[in-house]
């Protein structure tokens, strides 16, 4: 018997076809599928084979192939669907093509074919041989080599063979080989032999890929007869077993998307829901999740916003208030609700799990370590971080860190952390103090576990799926191995109620109170949030990188949804006495909106201060008094319009009440301005300081939003001259802001302020040289004078050993003004520029760059030691020295001695001893380069060539030497020099700043 069943959309278990397929005669032995030309491929214990295919709803026999010799044993289609390999059990292979003809058959000798499979890139060819060997052909018929297998116990006749055809990283695992015996074989080619071998402990029957490759399930029948299905990763870890009832379990399949499972049973059809685990993390308002291969998207679920990150390889992510931590294979990345990352952290071992907590730790796990780390915030700029061993000790930098019980999840409070590991055993952290409280054990394998607001109690879901609720006083757990659930996939507490969770088990949702469960709800997606009576769940299956509002499914809990009803159909007294014994503060918020909507009604209003009271809602309260001294109803209601954010209706009443002024103060609160003026312009009483106003804050309200030109609009209107100044800087019209400058009042007086401070100036020019005066020099047109003042400034700070970028800056700024009136007598604008260049190259060898690049700096350095002020010789000397030994050129590292023991031999000469005893003052090969004068080989890092003294130019901005000068920059100010290539990110010359011709 043949059969096609589709089954009705939606995930019913309606049928839409159900048709038998007539042309076999004998029992069907394989039945395979052609995905891309939706074809189905059917062979009988007769050696049948027939393709089928479907035309205007029905099937009809495509091809029919009968070899009457044996009985196949196997068939494979590639993955483009072009090709089907055929085995049949007495070890012949016939390859033919989607359109029936034959490409190529090959007898194999030897005891026979069990399976064959298709390379990923429909190269080779896998066949498993009866006596379980292996054999790679390729895909011309070609013997390539056997399949090296090791460490097979039992019987070694290989049911099935699954080699996934999608992408995958190049580390995992994605041929899997299934024997009788209960052996599982990953693999993650047929050449390497670091493969991984699994003891399933059952008797195998099938087994299959999921759609990504991530998960393999394999069915097989334990030794009590027992149908199971197991559920492994990749790599080999064991995720969960899911029993199945029934006779004979002979097959399975998952469904495209691996949403669902089918499962042969004698002649039923089982069909399994799949959680897939999701990575996500749901902190705020945004919804963190995978949305792509290498992308991370961040959805602010209110205003509906998403940014998308590229973030590859992520391993997993948990979220909390403010933010989330991702863990990638070497990096922890710590982002906030935008997406924008804050803080991150490169780690030597892979995190696989984390977590965080709302006051800024994250603890992040390997399997036999973990970490706690404050990171960075606003208010924290500091970091520390901890690893640990995971029984709580200290890890040192020399210590293993392997263990036998490895750790399998993690958790944490504000205050509290939670270590699972794989023997069952779960220990209780102090985040505090960081010690050890306690441990216990669930004799389970912990798979998840949270802990509730106040960190009394924390739940564990093991592997099987039983959910277990425990005290963090573990003196209170007497009946640990009990289970409250079973079949438990996720659960959360609720964040203001420390009473409260929600466990979704299978497809049902219960809420827990002090464990005892309500009535279940449908379970849609996975859970997000539990706060304020409401469970917001994310779709996470049917989510792309395009969110959309359908996403997002609200629940709310039965307490919430009975006091509605009341409140809707009894009255407020019976909602209020039914509050009474189910306190929460989220109820009496809504009986309190409910009086207020029905204030009208006897004692409505007291009804409401009484609920606002109950949940300690001090604005609430002020509302209620602030209505009992209103004596208008109409005003009342208005009130509570707004209350309610219905403001046109509160305006509305205002406006029919006389009452403008109300209208226009209520606008003004919500700074909707241009209602406000609307409003003005409709009142008698409007004076123009009024108007003037609201234009000013509607310029405001431009100019948080970089429109200048419609902010310019009404700071004119308003007369705004700060307002004005503002627009015309940032639009750059120079020549309104000039005559806004002379307009002003201020400007006459201004101009004498001005004679009186030259006259100050004057006075005070002998003093000491200061930024302030070298503005008011330039100011004044005496550009040579403040020339003068800068260079003498950065004299001052060098001989004080500041910052060598502020030196440079300042010798810079003398150079630009003295190029304002060459000429003139004193130092010329070439040696500002020189010095300002040691400077430069002083402060590039001292920042953290690459062994290569720092040496070339040094260099440069050396070479222009002259020009720097004595004061900075032994830092500039020091920093030569410690460079050059770094690359080992130790040469120049000996020149940089010399001068150091000569400056203070009591703190060098020990340490130069030490170094050129071990070391010849000779530098190490390395690139090197040949001198344009003489021809001769040189190191690329020198200056100068050691041979001929040739000067080399240098590039200002890698210190490179510099080659074939049509492919050069020069500035035009200070003669410095690069190659074209080296500018393409800059806007201005690398030395003195000035703009690029």
């Amino acid at each position: 018997m043949l059969k096609v069943l589709k089954l009705e959309s939606g995930g019913g278990g309606n049928l839409s076809m159900n048709l038998s397929l007539e042309g076999h005669t004998g029992q069907i032995c394989v039945a395979i599928w052609n995905e891309v030309f939706q074809k189905l491929t059917t062979s009988d214990e007769h050696g049948v084979i027939i393709v089928w295919m479907l035309y205007k709803g029905s099937w009809y026999e495509e091809m029919i192939n009968n070899r009457n010799k044996s009985t196949v044993s196997s068939m494979c289609w590639g993955s483009d669907g072009q090709k089907i390999c055929i085995a049949y059990e007495d070890g012949a292979v016939i390859v033919g093509s989607v359109d029936g003809s034959r490409v190529w058959g090959k007898d194999i000798k030897g005891p026979g074919l069990a399976a064959v499979q298709w390379s990923p890139d429909n190269s080779s060819l896998l066949f498993a041989l009866s006596n379980g060997e292996l054999h790679l052909y390729d895909d011309q018929g070609n013997f390539m080599m056997p399949v090296a297998v090791n460490g097979i116990n039992g019987p070694m006749e290989v049911t099935t063979m699954d080699w996934f055809a999608g992408t995958a990283p190049r580390n995992r695992p994605v041929l899997a080989v299934c024997y009788r015996g209960g052996m599982l074989l990953l693999m993650k080619n047929c050449i390497e032999e670091d493969s991984i071998l699994i003891d399933t402990n059952m008797t195998t029957i099938d087994c299959h890929w999921n759609h990504i490759g991530t998960v393999l399930a394999v069915a097989g029948h334990t030794s009590d007869n027992t149908n199971v299905v197991q559920f492994f990763t990749a790599y080999g870890e064991h995720i969960r077993t899911l029993r199945v009832p029934g006779g004979t379990m002979r097959a399975l399949s998952w469904e495209k998307r691996s949403l669902r499972l089918a499962i042969a049973v004698d002649s039923f059809i089982y069909f399994a829901n799949v959680r897939p685990d999701h990575k996500y993390a749901f902190y705020g308002n945004t919804l963190a999740f995978i949305s792509g291969a290498e992308t991370v998207t961040f959805w602010d679920t209110v205003t509906n916003q998403s940014w998308v990150n590229h973030i590859p390889d992520v391993i997993d992510m948990y979220g909390a208030e403010e933010y989330c931590i991702i863990a990638t294979v070497n990096t922890l990345i710590i982002s906030n609700q935008q997406g924008i990352q804050c803080d991150a952290k490169t780690v030597n071992v892979s995190m696989t799990y984390v977590t965080i907590n709302s006051k800024a730790i994250a603890v992040a796990a390997s399997k036999e370590s973990f970490m706690v780390w404050k990171f960075s915030t606003p208010s924290r700029s500091l970091t520390s971080e901890q690893l640990f061993h995971p029984d709580g000790s200290l890890l040192t930098a020399n210590g293993t860190a392997f263990q036998d019980d490895t750790i399998c999840c993690l958790a944490c409070s504000d205050s509290h952390l939670l270590i699972g590991r794989d023997s069952g055993t779960i220990l209780l952290f102090s985040l505090l103090s960081f010690k050890r409280i306690t441990s216990i054990n669930i004799n389970s394998r912990p798979y998840k576990m949270s802990l509730n607001s106040n960190s009394s109690k924390f739940l564990v879901i093991d592997q099987p799926g039983c959910l277990h609720i425990l005290d963090t006083d573990m003196s209170n757990n007497i009946s640990v191995g009990q289970a409250l659930r079973k079949d438990v996939w996720s659960a959360m507490w609720a964040t203001d109620n420390p009473h409260m969770l929600a466990a979704a088990e299978k497809a049902r949702l219960y809420v827990m109170r002090d464990n005892e469960p309500e009535e279940p709800l449908v379970m849609q997606g996975y859970l997000c949030k539990f706060k304020e009576l409401e469970i917001t769940t994310a779709l996470l299956d049917n989510l792309s990188d395009k969110c959309s509002p359908q996403h997002i499914v609200r629940v709310e809990v039965k307490s919430l949804r009975d006091t509605r009803q009341l409140i809707e159909k009894v009255g407020l007294k019976e909602a209020e006495n039914f509050i009474k014994d189910n306190p929460h503060p989220q109820l009496w918020l809504l009986l309190a909106e409910a009086a207020l909507r029905k204030f009208e009604s006897e004692n409505a209003v007291e009804t409401a201060e009484a609920a606002f009271v109950r949940r300690n809602d001090y604005a609430g309260i002020k509302f209620v008094s602030r209505l009992n001294a209103l004596h208008s109803s109409a005003l009342k209601k208005a009130e509570i319009m707004a209350y309610f954010k219905d403001f046109d209706a509160a305006e509305k009443i205002y406006l029919n009440e006389d009452r403008r002024d109300l209208a226009i103060a209520l606008r003004k609160r919500l700074g909707h301005w241009f209602r406000v003026v609307e409003l003005l312009k409709m009142s008698a009483n409007t004076t123009d300081a009024h108007i003037k106003q609201a234009y000013v804050n509607i310029g405001d309200f431009y100019i948080d939003r970089q429109n200048w030109s419609g902010a310019l609009e009404y700071y004119k209107m308003s007369n705004n001259t700060e307002g004005l100044k503002k627009c015309y800087m940032a639009l750059e019209d120079n020549e309104s802001l000039s005559k806004l400058f002379i307009s002003s009042p201020r400007t006459a007086k201004d101009t004498k302020l001005k004679q009186n401070d030259a006259e100050l100036l004057d006075s005070k020019i002998n003093e000491q040289p200061s930024i302030q005066y070298i503005i008011q020099l330039k100011e004044s047109g005496r550009t040579i004078q403040a020339a003068n003042m800068a260079f003498q400034l950065a004299n001052v700070e060098a001989s004080k050993n500041a910052s060598p970028l502020r030196i440079k800056k300042l010798y810079i700024l003398a150079g630009h003004l003295y190029n304002q009136n060459p000429g003139a007598a004193g130092c010329t604008g070439a040696e500002w520029w020189r010095r300002g260049a040691a400077q430069h190259w002083l402060a590039t060898a001292a920042s953290p760059m690459r062994p290569d690049a720092a040496l070339r700096a040094a260099a440069r350095l050396h070479a222009l030691l002259p020009a720097l002020h004595p004061a900075q010789h032994r830092a500039a000397w020091c920093t030569i020295a410690s460079i050059a030994i770094q690359n080992r050129a130790f040469d120049l590292a000996s020149k940089a001695f010399i001068k150091l023991e000569a400056m203070d031999p009591a703190v060098f000469e020990n340490l130069a001893v030490e170094i050129f005893t071990r070391c010849r003052p000779k530098d190490a090969k390395g690139n090197r380069i040949e001198c344009p004068n003489c021809e001769g080989s040189m190191p690329e890092w020198v200056s100068s060539c050691p041979r001929c003294s040739w000067q080399l130019e240098t590039c200002a901005v890698s210190g490179r030497s510099l080659h074939g000068s049509h492919t050069l920059w020069c500035c035009r100010v200070c003669d410095a020099r690069a190659p074209r290539h080296e500018l393409v990110l800059r806007h201005s010359c690398p030395l003195c700043h000035a703009e690029l011709a």
